[in-house]
Formats: structure tokens, sequence, C-alpha cells
């Protein structure tokens, strides 16, 4: 007597999300494999050759062998697929334009090209997306190859030309810049961002010749900015950004606190322009779609008319991602109900997708992407599960619509925890009341908006006058935000997450997705089981490993920030980078770091002397992270900056002591930290001469830190020091100028590792040549923030290993 039947999951019932699984995988392998092209070009060939022939051979002979070759080489043939499209139209690869134009960086151009896009950044600058048509390089050179730029422009005045919009026609002169890559670890990387828009050159905008109007009537650039146009006419100042942002994704105007007030309080999706607005856009169609459907041509005219609407609405959006994915989806399930076809939504967005990535396999990688389908598929696996779970009370009465909006909220926030903790290193709690107060009053405002801007271009009074609503209810949604995102709870910072928290949680939705297939939820929880046992190994493998020392030496530029994580799990920071007027090294790079690396709290900060390019961050860091305690040199400076930081610190109860040299700190159970430096005899009225001298011992090995010594402070250390400043690894002095690395000094010191922490093209022409020449001659290697990024070094106790 047979037993059960094993349950088998329904594969042929989702053939399109088959075959978008097996087209990621392909995509996957294309990116992070070193096999090119040509490969995948011929793996999947010899595939389709192989295939046609078991295809062939099957249909005359049918045996149960053959078929399993023909479906191993389709499914095979669909990953090497995507493997060769992905390495096809990768962005990583620098177009020949590009590599053209690299040549001539810092030279002088002339460029005619159309406004792609206009950005003002939060330092005031422009940045302008041109597709450029026709450029001069060196007065005589025409060179008629379209590519995509982006020109930076610093105003005199406060604001462009108002006739420079979006499809104007410009002709300017600019100086080549070169992209730098990523310098240092979980920086964001502008340099692979802009290559996700095909732009590969960036220039600095000099002179605007000439500016003529968009000359194409029916171009997306005009459609969009005429939208625009009405927008701002139908708004007043204060929520005209926010308004451009929800209707069509136009972002550009929102301040960076707002974006990140969004993102706190959960709402940061509203202003994607994803399904949540196609379904608004949708939701009166479909009830238009019973009176139509009964006509002959009801049902073709109405997919003609729902395609047009879809199609304008995602050109005003810029065809983003989002809303193209949500537009397919709609459409095709749309689609499937005029004429009653199957339109199962987790097959239909699978087709999305594979559409999507057709197009651009690098969307695969967006953020955008990635959210949105995520967002999508945990909605359509753990929604009906949760419905179930309500009890019949709550559901049918009025309430159970702002339940389940909560409801979505809380499982598309846990749903998409590792993406938003990766990305942002933040993670929004208030999310869920959050969306239940503003939702509903989208649903309603954002159709109710776009339907007045074709009114207002008729009758621009009318059209204000009616849009009183939307106004009022941006200024309470502006008002909301910035009130929750001050709740000390409505936002938690994040580690950056690893590898096996995005196999838990996929293997987590999965398992809840069964729960309701008695004889599927078995196996998914045998597989969430599994992941976690191999998350713990690894874990156990990694604690039997020899505690570390990390010490990362970050890229700040002309200035000085080391990031030190001891075997005992404690945080310091030496120095704390520079700081101009429109910039400190904390927003930029310290915070980011420190936020990836899931630091909540910095044991302690070293600020070797009151400098600006060394002490720059600290009033940053001192509004963001707590810290225990600061230690500085004791020499009192008259800069604001450093008087602002002391009273911070005041106003923090942050202690901030002052050390000299031959004390020893007890900060660290697993290693000592020495003071060298200063040495109370020193009478030199130099700052720099005044450094904090540390070094750190850990096991064998040994790193000194000097700031921005000088010889004056080098003999001093030598004198009263003697070998015991003799080290593995040494923070070389005052950047690599001459006025330190002295030979007296390196003869003793003799470091194995050298680095030097200083700002490529410099203004001090650092380092110098002399210091470079004892520097060789007494270490085996030197190394640079400014030609090699973060300095990332480690030490088990007996060796010192640099990551390259």
């Amino acid at each position: 007597m047979s037993g059960p039947i094993p349950y088998q999951f329904p594969f042929a019932k989702y053939p399109a999300l088959r075959m978008a699984l097996l087209f990621i995988g392909g995509i996957l392998l294309g990116r992070f494999t070193s096999f090119g092209y040509h490969f995948w070009m011929g793996a999947f060939a010899i595939d389709l050759a192989f295939l046609f022939f078991f295809e062939f051979w099957h249909r005359r002979v049918m045996k149960a062998s053959r078929y399993y070759s023909v479906l191993g080489l389709y499914l095979f043939g669909v990953i090497a697929f995507g493997a060769f499209w992905q390495t096809t139209f990768d962005q990583r690869q620098q177009p020949p334009s590009a590599r053209l134009l690299s040549a001539y960086t810092w030279e002088p151009v002339e460029i005619n090209g159309t406004v792609q896009n206009i950005n003002k950044t939060g330092s005031g600058k422009y940045q302008l997306d041109v597709a450029a048509d026709t450029t001069i390089i060196q007065d005589s050179l025409r060179w008629f190859e379209p590519h995509q730029i982006r020109a930076v422009l610093d105003p005199a005045q406060d604001s462009l030309p108002e006739s420079l919009q979006l499809g104007s026609r410009i002709h300017f002169a600019a100086t080549i810049y070169p992209l730098e890559e990523q310098s240092n670890p979980h920086e964001f990387n502008y340099k692979e961002y802009l290559a996700t828009q095909n732009i590969y050159t960036q220039v600095g905008l000099d002179t605007l010749y000439s500016v003529q109007p968009n000359s194409n009537p029916l171009g997306w650039n005009r459609f969009r900015q005429r939208t625009l146009t009405l927008i701002s006419q139908n708004f007043d100042e204060a929520t005209i950004p926010l308004a451009k942002a929800l209707l069509i994704g136009h972002k550009n105007e929102l301040k960076h606190n707002q974006k990140i007030a969004f993102s706190r309080v959960g709402l940061s999706h509203i202003m994607a322009v994803s399904g949540l607005h196609v379904g608004f856009i949708l939701a009166p169609f479909w009830v238009l779609i019973p009176f139509i459907w009964s006509y002959k041509w009801g049902k073709r005219l109405g997919l003609v008319g729902l395609i047009i609407l879809l199609v304008s609405y995602a050109g005003l959006t810029g065809f983003s991602a989002s809303v193209v994915r949500a537009s397919i989806t709609g459409g095709l399930i749309t689609y499937g109900r005029l004429f009653h076809k199957a339109r199962d939504s987790k097959n239909l967005t699978a087709v999305a997708a594979i559409i999507i990535l057709l197009i651009n396999p690098n969307d695969l990688f967006s953020i955008g992407f990635q959210l949105s389908f995520a967002a999508v598929y945990v909605i359509l696996l753990v929604i009906p599960v949760v419905q179930h779970i309500i009890p019949n009370r709550i559901r049918h009465r009025w309430y159970e619509g702002l339940i389940m909006i909560v409801v979505v909220s809380v499982v598309v926030q846990l749903g998409l925890y590792p993406l938003l903790s990766y990305y942002f290193g933040e993670f929004s709690l208030a999310g869920p009341l959050a969306n239940a107060v503003i939702i509903p009053g989208l649903t309603f405002i954002v159709p109710f908006a776009l339907f007045l801007l074709p009114v207002s271009a008729f009758f621009p009074t009318v059209g204000y006058l009616l849009n009183a609503p939307s106004r009022w209810f941006f200024e309470f949604l502006q008002w909301f935000v910035e009130q929750a995102s001050s709740w000390g709870w409505s936002w938690i910072q994040t580690p950056t997450t690893g590898t096996f928290i995005f196999l838990i949680w996929g293997a987590a939705i999965l398992l809840v997705a069964s729960l309701p297939i008695a004889k599927l939820r078995w196996k998914m929880g045998v597989v969430f089981l599994l992941v976690l046992c191999m998350q713990q190994g690894v874990h156990l493998y990694q604690q039997f490993q020899s505690p570390t020392l990390k010490v990362t030496m970050l890229d700040v530029g002309q200035g000085d920030a080391a990031f030190i994580q001891t075997p005992g799990g404690k945080h310091f920071l030496i120095d704390a980078g520079r700081w101009t007027p429109d910039y400190n090294s904390a927003q930029y790079v310290i915070i980011p770091h420190l936020k990836a690396l899931g630091v909540e709290k910095l044991d302690g900060v070293f600020l070797s002397h009151p400098h600006a390019d060394h002490i720059g961050g600290i009033t940053e860091l001192l509004d963001t992270i707590p810290i225990d305690t600061i230690y500085n040199s004791g020499f009192p400076y008259d800069s604001e900056l450093y008087k602002t930081y002391i009273q911070k610190a005041a106003d923090k109860n942050v202690p901030v002591k002052s050390l000299e040299a031959g004390t020893q700190l007890s900060l660290d159970n697993t290693m000592r930290f020495f003071v060298y430096g200063p040495s109370p005899a020193n009478s030199y009225s130099d700052p720099n001469e005044h450094s904090l001298v540390i070094e750190l011992i850990y096991g064998q090995t040994e790193f000194l830190f000097t700031g921005d010594g000088g010889q004056a402070q080098e003999t001093l250390l030598t004198k009263n020091f003697g070998e015991l400043i003799d080290t593995d690894f040494l923070k070389v002095g005052h950047h690599g100028s001459k006025t330190a690395s002295s030979q007296p000094f390196l003869d003793i010191a003799t470091p194995q590792v050298a680095a030097v922490s200083l700002g490529k093209n410099n203004r001090f022409s650092h380092p110098h040549p002399r210091a470079v020449r004892h520097l060789k001659q007494n270490s085996r290697e030197v190394v640079y923030t400014s030609t090699a990024g973060a300095l990332q070094f480690s030490s088990d106790g007996e060796t010192i290993l640099y990551k390259h």
C-alpha cells in the first residue's frame, strides 16, 4: 500500500517566476565571476545548439532521460543568457566615449547638448545631466559621438537662468573633472551611482554661452517640465518641493534633512512613486471597468486608454524602475480582468521584472528595483497568511482598512529589514503608525492633485483654488513628519547586514508563506533551521579565531582620522578629520563608517591637537553618537571650532581629559595604551609640536600615532623614550611634510609600515620628497590615503596585515 503523496511546489503555475529567478541567477553570475562577455556568449550558443539537438532527438524517441536532458539545457540556457546579457550591458565598463574624455582630465572643452535633469545640491551647487551631442576638445577637435555627462555649476547667484529648464539646448565651456573611485569602506560610491545613470564623465561648468528653449513639443522632457510648472502653480512655496516629490517623484528640490526625516518615520516610500501611486492612478479606471466591458469595442478602447494612462504617468516620473514595474504589473492584471485571462500577481510581477531586466540588467543592482520587487513579494506571500489570522470580529468593519494599512506597513518594514539596514543603516519603528495616519489621505489627495493639473493648464485660478485641500494636507504631512522624526523611539540604528541575514530573512518569509500548506511548511521549517544552524556554525568558528585588532585610517583628504576596533570589542577614534564651511569629515566619512559597522558608542576619541584638520568632525560626532571620553593634548587654542566642541562636550556631559607623556591608559584588557607626548618640558608655541603621541600595543605588535608632531617633538621622543618608540606601524607625522619624519627619529622607530594621511593634489605639496626618502629608507612599505584610499590594517598579536 503506497504512502501519502509528498507535496510538490506547483512550478508549472509560475513559469515567469521560475524564468525570472534563473535569469537573475545568470545576471549575478555575470556580475560576480571573472568570466567575460565572450565566454558567456559562447556558453549560451553551445547550450542553444545542444538544446535544439536534444529537443529534436527527444521528439523522435520519447524517453524520460532525454526529457530531463532537454529540461536541464533549457534551465542552464536561461542562466547563461542572463550572464551573457549582464556582461553585454555591464555599466561598470566605461564606454569608449568616457575613456576618450578621461584622457583629457583637467582640460577645457566646449559642449552642446540637451538638459535631461536638474538637481540642486545641499551645498548650493547645481548638477545638470546633459545628453551631449557635440564636444569640442582643444579648440579644434570636434567630436559628434552622443554621450551623457554631469555638469556641476557653482553660480554666484542663487538660481539658474529661468530659461534653463528640462529639455533646453545649452552650449557651455567646461573643465573635465576626474571621477574618483570609492575611497572609504561603506562610503557612498558616487562613480558607481553615476554609472547606473549611464554617466561616466563629470565636468565643471565654467561659462554658459547660450540656452535655447526645448523645441520638441512631444518630448518627455517638455511634458515633465510643463507638469513641474503646473505643480509650482498649484502649490505654495513651502509645499512645492514635497508636492513634486509625492506626485511625480521629482525629489531634487527636497532638502537632505527632509529626506532623512521621511526615512526615519517610515514614509520614504511615498516619495519613491511606485506601486502605491500607480494603484492610485488605476483605482478610478478599475471602477469604470464593469461599465465598459459589455460594449463591443469597450474592452479594446479601455485597454488603449489604460496603456496611454500608464505610459504617460511613467514618462512623468522619468520611467523609474518602480513605476515601470508597477505599470506593467497593473496593466497585465487589468488586461486579465478585462479579457478574463489568468492574472496571478506573483507571475505577472515576475513578467515585469523580466521586461525591466531585459531593457537594462543593471537595474537588478539598483536600490529602487530591489526595494520595489522585494516589497511586492513580501506582500503577496505574507499578507494572505496574516489576513487569515485576523479575527472575524474585525473583518468587514469600518476600521478594517486602517488596520490593514498598519498590518501591511509592519509586514513590509520587517520584510525589507535586511535591505533597509544594508543601504541606510537605520530602521523605522514609527512606520506603521505614520502609514496609518498618512496613506488614507494620500489615497484621495494624489489622484485629486494630479487631476487638477490639466484644469490649471486652462484655468489657473480655478485649479489653485480647488487644490486647497492638497496644500493643507501637504502642510500637515510636513508638520507630522518633522514631529515624528524627533521622537526618540521613531527609528533605530542598525548594523550593515551580512549574507546570512538575507538568507535567514528569505527563509523566514517562505516559512510564513507556507504555513497554510501542511505538507510544505515543515520543509520550509527545515530550510529555516538549516540556515540558522549554518549562521551559528560560522559564528562559532569565528569565536575560535584569535581576537583581532583592526586599525582603519579613513581617507578624509588633508586631515587625520583613524578608527580602532580592539580585540576586547571597544571602539576608539584617533582624530576626527577636517572641517570647512560646507564640509566636515564626520558627516560624510566617519559617521557612515560607524553606522555601517553597527557601532553604537565610541569608548574614546583622541584629538591629537586643536587644528581643524584633526578636530573637524568632533562637533558632528557629539551630536550623533555617544562618546565616553574625549582625550586631547591640553594645548589651548583660540578658534571657534575648538571652543564649540569644548562647550558642546560640557553640555552633553562628555569628559574632556588632557594627557601628557608618561601616562598609561587602561582602556581595554586585551592591549595597552601608552602616551609619549606631549612632554611637559616642551616649550614650543606651535600646537603641532604638542600633539598627542599614542602607542597601541597588542601582543607583539605596536602601532604608533604621532599626530602632526614635527622634528622638535620627534627629538623629545627619541630623548625621553629611546627604544620604546621602536614600532611596527607608524602613522606618519604632519601628513608627510618636510617638518616631520626626521632621520634620527626614523632610525629608532624603524616601522615595518609607514602610513601617511593626506589629500590628493593638496595645496601644501605633501608629501615632501625628503620625508618620502627617509620613510622609504627606514620602512618596508609606505602607503598613502591619497592614492590608496582608506588604509585597513589588522593584527592577531603577532603580525600586522595590510588589506590592499
